[in-house]
């Protein structure tokens, strides 16, 4: 696999290169391992430290990612002005590519109506206006548009990115459900797979933050999780030290 390294940066000096980054709301050590999600795990895995941010918010952990830098205290705390919080390419590591897609990524290309209806079935799903049932398919068919676009647009660009919140956005509802949990993770994997068995690319996989039940609902918790599809040198990286990684593995 180290070979496989050296082949994949030869071929981005030599001619076009693919990195695909599956950005994954929520995703946990502990039920990667639990339910065998091999394609998650890819070569090496382990967790993101993200100790220094006092709260997990979801705006600034990644915003944090693309730049490489703490972005906390910039983004408001209001819990809807902080959606809109919006990145410029040049602040991010997107400028070190030709050409990019980023697919629903907070921060960046975020999709606001799809985002703004998962908060409100949320919220009437609290209230007993709607099922919890309701709410999941609300959000099981952004995250199919989402799975429709990433794959629509591999092979297209150097880079593709994008942001699924199914493990999320499930689980804040639904995270003591295990059977619930089973079948988001199972879908994650099965896209991962998909993905590597398709592209002899770079394939990077993060989180911002893990989750934990409380009862059969779920809150943000923890260390995110990465994994890379070549030996990274990375040990228990915080989320701002993904740009300088993206960096070295495309330096020529």
């Amino acid at each position: 696999m180290h070979q496989l390294f050296i082949l994949l940066r030869a071929n981005f000096c030599s001619s076009r290169f693919l990195v695909i980054i599956l950005a994954l709301d929520a995703l946990d050590i502990h039920p990667v391992r639990r339910y065998n999600c091999k394609s998650l795990q890819q070569l090496r895995y382990g967790q993101v430290d993200v100790s220094e941010y006092k709260i997990l918010r979801t705006v600034a952990l990644w915003a944090s990612f693309l730049t490489g830098d703490k972005i906390d205290e910039e983004i408001p705390f209001d819990k809807e002005a902080q959606w809109l919080f919006q990145l410029t390419p040049e602040q991010t590591f997107l400028q070190l590519f030709n050409t990019y897609k980023t697919i629903d990524v907070p921060s960046f290309s975020f999709k606001q109506h799809n985002h703004a209806k998962e908060r409100q079935v949320m919220r009437e799903a609290f209230a007993d206006e709607v099922s919890i049932d309701d709410f999941d398919t609300v959000v099981w068919r952004h995250h199919d548009e989402n799975k429709k676009e990433l794959f629509q647009s591999l092979g297209l660009y150097d880079l593709v990115m994008g942001y699924f919140d199914l493990v999320d956005a499930v689980g804040h509802l639904s995270y003591g459900v295990s059977r619930k949990t089973k079948e988001v993770y199972c879908e994650l994997d099965a896209i991962a797979k998909e993905v590597r068995s398709s592209f002899d690319e770079v394939v990077l996989i993060v989180s911002d933050h893990g989750m934990r039940s409380v009862g059969r609902y779920g809150e943000h918790y923890g260390y995110g999780f990465y994994s890379t599809n070549y030996r990274s040198q990375m040990r228990l990286p915080r989320i701002t030290d993904f740009r300088d990684e993206i960096r070295r593995i495309t330096a020529c």
